[in-house]
């Protein structure tokens, strides 16, 4: 047999190919702060870098680890944010989460922290898929974003104690 034959079977060689059309679409979504006219704002940057159209649904928040004192609410821990737009090919849509974390903090009146698990539901076709984005630590004066940290780490971690489930699965089942 030829060098030839033996070098197509090398497995890095293989391409790879995605088991469905929605899993050729580069859909990546991620928390960012947003300097603007001496405001900062904790904005979702939905980024698509496909050829093709993807319909955001919305975003659903776990906050965890909430250091928070003053709040005018209780607390709930979780929200959802209806986004319901379509993100055009290679564009990006940025929207911002600061009230929404806000009201799901209880509404603080001080300076607060807290972990932040996103997921954001999208369409494309027509099949609905779900984009986990990475656990981040954010810290926020009322509405204001004052900073943010990717904590991958966390992720791992309840990945390797098997605690941390798919919350939108979950929901979206019935």
């Amino acid at each position: 047999m030829d060098e030839h034959f033996w070098i197509r079977r090398l497995p890095w060689r293989k391409k790879n190919k995605a088991d469905s059309k929605s899993a050729q679409i580069k859909f990546a979504p991620h928390l960012t702060i947003i300097r603007k006219d001496d405001w900062t704002y904790l904005e979702l940057q939905l980024v698509n870098r496909s050829s093709w159209g993807v319909w955001v649904e919305e975003a659903s928040l776990v906050l965890a680890d909430l250091n928070a004192r003053m709040q005018t609410e209780p607390p709930t821990g979780q929200a959802k944010y209806e986004i319901l737009q379509d993100v055009r090919p290679n564009q990006t849509l940025g929207v911002s989460l600061a009230r929404t974390i806000y009201d799901a903090a209880g509404r603080p009146q001080g300076p607060y922290s807290c972990l932040v698990l996103t997921n954001v539901r999208y369409h494309v076709f027509d099949e609905w898929c779900n984009a986990q984005l990475h656990t981040y630590r954010v810290e926020m004066a009322a509405l204001t974003a004052v900073d943010l940290h990717s904590y991958r780490w966390y992720d791992k971690k309840m990945k390797r104690m098997n605690i941390r489930t798919d919350f939108e699965t979950q929901q979206h089942k019935g």
